[in-house]
């Protein structure tokens, strides 16, 4: 664990809006800020174009609510790793939560921010898509902007509606490879915090099917397994081979009424978002909620 990537988040950083992609995005957020009680700054930005003194009262409202709402469940996740683990310290008294307000997602702003140290960015936006598979101009400059890893989020079905207490039923996509480990880590701190069942699924790709010996995949799952029970939760574990990764990521989605996507990448370099073809398809394609951690 002491070589793992969410115990090592000392800092955390979040650019969301009062949407429902904001609000995800600060669940996801407080839980992994309680998981080891890492300080965090909020940085709300507005997403209404009003004007006047009443409609600033009413965004300093949100953007204080959004830092409340956080530290609300970052103290519960807390609380709850103490219970499960007495040997750790008791819960900080008072989360450290900073909360700003940004007038619109600056790249500018976040690379202002970033200068402090942060060692994760969660992006929660009302706009993340554009042309369906492609990132919004305002999630890519956030993003961009960023140089550590950062966590998109996208909130569909029923998190649309009731993003801060939709059920999880987590699906995680893992392939051997560290930007994959790490969404497992993700995903396993959030199926603790939020006692949801957690499944992880192996696809073998074109290029390795009837080369690679079953025991490669096997062993890939068992070390999830183990990262998983080390916290107290049970593993589900499947693998494919016989179709497309994004074609049977969807279909293990469904067979396991998974709500949320947890899937570990990696950020291309270049002028676009873009975390490979495989994410790309799910970005489009997919019905239930989106989490890509991004190395």
């Amino acid at each position: 664990e002491a070589k793992g990537f969410v115990p090592n988040i000392e800092r955390l950083l979040l650019a969301v809006d009062d949407s429902a992609n904001g609000q995800f995005a600060t669940r996801i957020g407080g839980m992994i800020a309680g998981h080891r009680g890492s300080p965090t700054t909020v940085m709300h930005i507005k997403n209404d174009k009003k004007t006047g003194k009443a409609a600033a009262e009413a965004e300093k409202a949100q953007a204080k609510a959004a830092g409340e709402t956080m530290r609300e469940i970052a103290r519960q996740t807390r609380e709850a790793e103490v219970a499960d683990s007495p040997e750790d310290k008791q819960p900080e008294k008072t989360l450290d939560i900073t909360t700003r307000l940004e007038k619109s997602p600056e790249p500018e702003a976040i690379a202002e921010e970033a200068e402090k140290g942060y060692d994760l960015l969660v992006i929660g936006v009302e706009n993340t898509t554009v042309r369906q598979s492609d990132f919004h101009e305002n999630v890519a400059n956030l993003a961009l902007s960023f140089e550590g890893p950062l966590a998109v989020v996208e909130a569909r079905d029923l998190h649309r509606d009731d993003p801060l207490h939709g059920r999880l039923n987590i699906l995680v996509p893992v392939n051997g490879t560290e930007p994959s480990r790490r969404g497992a880590e993700v995903a396993v701190v959030l199926a603790r915090a939020s006692k949801a069942r957690l499944t992880a699924i192996y696809v073998t790709p074109a290029s390795a099917r009837n080369k690679r010996p079953a025991q490669h995949e096997e062993a890939i799952l068992a070390d999830i397994a183990a990262l998983a029970k080390a916290y107290g939760l049970e593993l589900r574990t499947a693998i494919r081979s016989d179709m497309a990764a994004d074609q049977a990521i969807l279909k293990e989605m469904s067979r396991r009424r998974s709500t949320l996507l947890v899937m570990g990448v990696g950020r291309r370099s270049g002028d676009k978002l873009f975390f490979g073809d495989t994410a790309a398809a799910l970005l489009e394609k997919s019905r239930k909620s989106l989490l890509f951690v991004a190395s």
